[in-house]
């Protein structure tokens, strides 16, 4: 230490005040003697006020000797020095008007025969200080935010990012406690998040009300508190302060946009550790905070939004994906359950007839009497109140709920319920989803299941609709299916897109070969000959159109086609309509022929009876005249000469006029043949010996085509008989010689609604000249012959007609010109 002699002193007084730089003179008492003009500036003392003054009024000594300070105070004879033990040292200087002036302050000892005397040299380091501060603080401050981001960068989760900020300030803050308490929303409780003490016993409490502790008042006040000692401080009452507990506290409000959101606390051992500089420190982290937990609350909600629509897109997917209601509802309820517990979900239709609910759909593990089919009242269940009100109902708890028929539902285990209305136009039913905790469902599980009751609603609506739609498909299948006439629908462009089973049995298609055929391709596979379509007069008219067609065996037709048209008046397709009319035809032409033959038969009865009786007398007269005629005196009269032969042949045509008139009357009148069981094929077998000797002189072959496993009828064989023989005898009058006659028989294939055959067929073919079309109508007509006069009465078809009517069957004839004829007399099998 250098040393400096009092002359010299004064000297250095003045020259200080060259250097703007306060000096004090004191003696060995530390007591002021004199000082620099800077001195009297820098301490605001003039100075004779300065001068007696101790150096511990106006320097403040080290703290650590503050016991010193005060025994010298009080009279003590101390050696003030011992309080400033360093030649160089930083403090504190004191102005007359209380103010402190941080200053680094030198004692110079000074050399003298008077005593020992000190120069007292002040550096003004205030401002430096408070650079030196301000740095520390930005750099504390620089390493807090630069922390805090990364905490935010590393964490997404809220209590994550609050227990890393607390760990973090208690480093960087150098502390031993911090806490972070929430406010929950919708009430005014703060609850203790995130936590973090160092101290023995410095423990929060979890939950505190507005006002308590010091956290409470932030939250009361939301300004931030700065507490310098906490065991003098009743703000500060949750947590252990005194003795190595704490001691400075500081509590910062938690924000975003204003709100308050929580507090974010600080303690420390250390008394009056904190300062407004921490304060303003920790507000805007409390903010950014703040920011940061509102930021990931919406990223959540966002995210929960998010999963809510692309659930409302994945149900809608479904919607459109499938109209089946089990398909759409097993699919949904594992949707919603990503969004939401239950143990029970239900899906309940409406029925407004019954005024009651269907247990549709069930998606549960529990054991229940509420099962599928199970049919629920309105009055007295909350998916009735949902009903009635279309509107939903939460239950939170079902052992206090006002729906007497729901308790069904507790005594299951059921504790809590929400019912959604699904509703499109009209009430459909209810969404039901059931828990068995209590209070499960909120208003918060609504914001999920209302957007999604609307899709539900119209896939429901839909579903319904497209069963209706598909029941009604099916009937109309059905019955389309069911019309034994065949029918088939066409495009626009004559395509077939839909046939009937009867044309699918006609033409031995598939639905699959059917479809795309046109209608000239459908008549070639059935048969039917159309020289000239009528669709295209269909199309070109838009109007019904008809047509009679033939088809093979002479078989007949009738074809419709009609056309379908829409709202705009344009054509979309063509409904064609094929029915085989040749029974009907058949059954026409013998009901004529039967009215014609029993008018006829009436007629001839009597003509008959009236020319019989002439024809005796005439034929007794002329068997008279011819025993007369051998008389010999006449015989060689030559006028008499050519009498016998003119009454021979007047005899003759006596006789065969009455055997015409004979025929007419067993045309008139019933054959009286007994009926009995006979073999069709041993018929036909013995006509042709009672006409085999005629075929053979005019060189005709009969051949025989018989069924060996036709069944034995009921007939009267004499007059069969009697119908064969006319039939072969008129095939061997008109085929030419050396022609072929062909009797075949075996079942005609038409069968009865169990399934059995109902007649037996018996057909005569010749090879002949043929019938003309002409005349084909006449055949049966009784006296209508086209053999030469003299050889034909014209009454053998028309009996043999009658005959086979008598045993309730039918006679029809075939015939091209040329090529032959064909005469099929059909026998039912049950004939008596």
């Amino acid at each position: 230490m250098n040393t400096v002699f009092l002359k010299e002193a004064v000297g250095i007084l003045r020259t200080f005040d060259s250097l703007d730089t306060p000096v004090l003179l004191i003696d060995e008492a530390f007591t002021v003697i004199s000082c620099n003009e800077s001195a009297r500036i820098f301490f605001q003392y003039e100075p004779d006020e300065m001068a007696g003054r101790t150096l511990d009024l106006l320097v403040i000594p080290d703290r650590r000797h503050a016991f010193r300070i005060a025994a010298l105070r009080r009279g003590a004879p101390r050696d003030l020095g011992s309080a400033y033990p360093d030649s160089h040292f930083m403090t504190s200087a004191i102005r007359k008007n209380g103010d402190f002036v941080e200053a680094k302050v030198s004692v110079i000892p000074c050399q003298e025969n008077t005593g020992a005397h000190k120069l007292v040299v002040l550096n003004d380091i205030s401002e430096h200080r408070k650079l030196q501060r301000k740095a520390f603080q930005r750099t504390k401050e620089l390493s807090i935010l630069k922390a805090f981001a990364e905490i935010l960068a590393q964490n997404e989760a809220i209590e994550a990012i609050m227990q890393n900020t607390v760990d973090m300030l208690l480093g960087i803050m150098e502390v031993e406690g911090g806490w972070i308490y929430l406010l929950e929303p919708d009430s005014n409780v703060l609850h203790l998040r995130a936590e973090k003490s160092l101290l023995q016993g410095a423990l929060a409490v979890r939950e505190l009300g507005e006002g308590e502790c010091i956290f409470g008042k932030v939250f009361a006040s939301g300004m931030p508190l700065l507490v310098e000692r906490a065991s003098q401080d009743p703000r500060v009452t949750s947590l252990h302060t005194g003795v190595d507990g704490v001691e400075s506290v500081v509590a910062i409000p938690i924000r975003s946009k204003g709100i308050f959101l929580g507090v974010l606390g600080l303690a420390t051992r250390r008394e009056a550790y904190f300062t407004s500089m921490d304060t303003q420190l920790l507000v805007p982290i409390g903010n950014m905070l703040g920011v940061a937990m509102e930021n990931i609350r919406l990223i959540e909600q966002l995210q929960k939004k998010m999963n809510q629509i692309e659930l409302i897109n994945e149900l809608s997917g479904i919607v459109n994906s499938s109209l089946s209601i089990g398909t759409i509802f097993r699919i949904m309820v594992s949707e919603i359950r990503k969004l939401i517990d239950y143990d029970r979900a239900s899906l309940l239709l409406y029925n407004e007839k019954e005024d009651n609910l269907l247990i549709f759909a069930l998606d549960t593990d529990m054991q229940t009497i509420m099962k599928k089919g199970v049919r629920a009242p309105i009055e007295g269940t909350s998916a009735g109140w949902v009903v009635r009100h279309n509107k939903p109902w939460i239950s939170h708890d079902l052992s206090a709920t006002e729906f007497t028929h729901d308790k069904k539902l507790l005594r299951e285990g059921i504790r809590s319920t929400i019912s959604i209305p699904l509703y499109h136009d009209k009430i459909l039913g209810v969404f039901n989803f059931d828990s068995s905790k209590a209070g499960n469902y909120s208003e918060k599980d609504l914001e999920i299941l209302l957007p999604v009751a609307k899709h539900i609603s119209i896939a429901l609506e839909n579903a319904l609709l497209f069963e209706e739609i598909s029941r009604e498909k099916k009937e109309w299948e059905k019955t389309f299916d069911a019309i034994t006439d065949m029918v088939w629908i066409e495009d626009s462009r004559q395509r077939v897109v839909r046939a009937n089973y009867a044309l699918l049995v006609k033409t031995g298609l598939t639905v699959v070969e059917a479809a795309g055929k046109s209608c000239t391709e459908l008549f070639d596979l059935i048969g039917v000959a159309d020289e000239e379509c009528i669709c295209a007069e269909s199309l070109a008219e838009l109007r019904p159109c008809f047509r009679e067609l033939k088809g093979p065996g002479g078989s007949i037709f009738h074809f419709w086609t009609y056309p379908l048209i829409d709202d705009e008046g344009k054509l979309y397709a063509l409904v064609h309509y094929l029915k085989d009319v040749t029974a009907q035809k058949r059954l026409e032409q013998q009901l004529v022929r039967s009215d014609k033959l029993a008018s006829l038969g009436t007629l001839v009865a009597g003509i008959a009876h009236e020319i019989n009786n002439p024809l005796g007398i005439i034929a007794g007269y002329a068997e008279a005249l011819m025993d007369r005629s051998r008389d010999e005196s006449l015989l060689l009269s030559p006028e008499f000469e050519d009498f016998p032969e003119y009454l021979q042949t007047i005899h003759n045509e006596i006789f065969r006029c009455k055997g015409i008139l004979r025929s007419l009357l067993d045309f008139a009148r019933p054959t009286g043949g007994t009926f009995r069981e006979i073999d069709m094929n041993e018929l036909v077998k013995e006509v042709i010996l009672l006409v085999n000797h005629r075929a053979k002189r005019l060189n005709h072959d009969i051949g025989l085509q018989l069924d060996r496993n036709i069944p034995k009828i009921h007939a009267a064989p004499g007059n069969l008989r009697q119908v064969f023989m006319n039939l072969i005898i008129n095939s061997l009058y008109f085929t030419p010689e050396g022609g072929r006659i062909t009797i075949t028989t075996g079942m005609d294939g038409d069968t009865d609604r169990f399934g059995q055959e109902k007649y037996i067929k018996v057909t005569v073919s010749d090879t002949g000249a043929g019938i003309d079309p002409e005349i084909i109508g006449k055949i049966f007509d009784p006296f209508f012959t086209s053999k030469p006069v003299g050889e034909g009465t014209g009454l053998g078809l028309a009996i043999s007609h009658k005959i086979i009517e008598e045993h309730n069957g039918s006679i029809d004839v075939m015939s091209n010109v040329g090529e032959g004829t064909s005469v099929i007399i059909r026998l039912p099998l049950g004939a008596e």
